[in-house]
């Protein structure tokens, strides 16, 4: 497996190509915000988003993208909030190609970048958010596997997400102008946050 960014891709078509073919296989929700054949004026798009905004420009955030060979597997991004300038988003766009899900790559790869970002910035806080179709993905991250018992949480790396402990939000908070559900992990244990603030 190796990792890029966008930015730094030299095929940014194949990238484009990729969002297309995978919209064609989700759900509406997702769908929407991954492809529109009208993507160039359609500014919930991840292609509009990426050749559009700042938000993944290699400063303001990261679009990671993640290869099997020639193929790419996986896909997410990392970006400093805009109602806090100590936290981060991370997670943000995920996306694992069928037959990648079972393989864990977002938390060993794509949200391993993620939080290395936040680290070499200085952020205090890393959170992931969700939308109310795709929330349950927060039990995901709280639960363990069958016959795992408590493993699966200790055997977190200092560079994984939620190796220092995992909080929730207990209610939606806006961003991007949308409603979401957040988990987060504290990079500086003294940080905090008032989430109501942006409820």
């Amino acid at each position: 497996m190796q990792i890029k960014t966008y930015q730094k891709l030299q095929n940014k078509e194949q990238f484009i190509d990729f969002c297309q073919y995978e919209s064609q296989l989700q759900e509406k929700d997702a769908k929407d915000n991954m492809w529109s054949d009208d993507w160039k004026n359609k500014s919930n798009t991840l292609p509009y988003i990426l050749e559009n905004t700042n938000r993944f420009d290699g400063i303001n955030g990261e679009f990671f993208i993640l290869f099997d060979g020639d193929t790419i597997v996986a896909c997410g991004g990392v970006y400093g909030s805009a109602f806090n300038n100590q936290i981060a988003l991370a997670g943000v766009r995920t996306w694992v190609k069928n037959g990648y899900r079972h393989l864990s790559l977002n938390k060993e790869y794509l949200l391993v970048e993620h939080k290395k970002w936040c680290v070499d910035r200085n952020i205090k806080l890393i959170a992931l958010s969700f939308n109310d179709y795709n929330k349950n993905i927060i039990e995901i991250f709280k639960r363990n596997r069958l016959g795992e018992k408590n493993e699966r949480i200790n055997k977190r790396e200092p560079k994984n997400l939620f190796y220092n402990g995992m909080e929730e939000v207990g209610f939606p908070v806006i961003i991007q102008y949308t409603p979401q559900w957040v988990i987060y992990e504290k990079l500086d244990k003294n940080f905090n946050f008032n989430w109501e603030s942006v409820k």
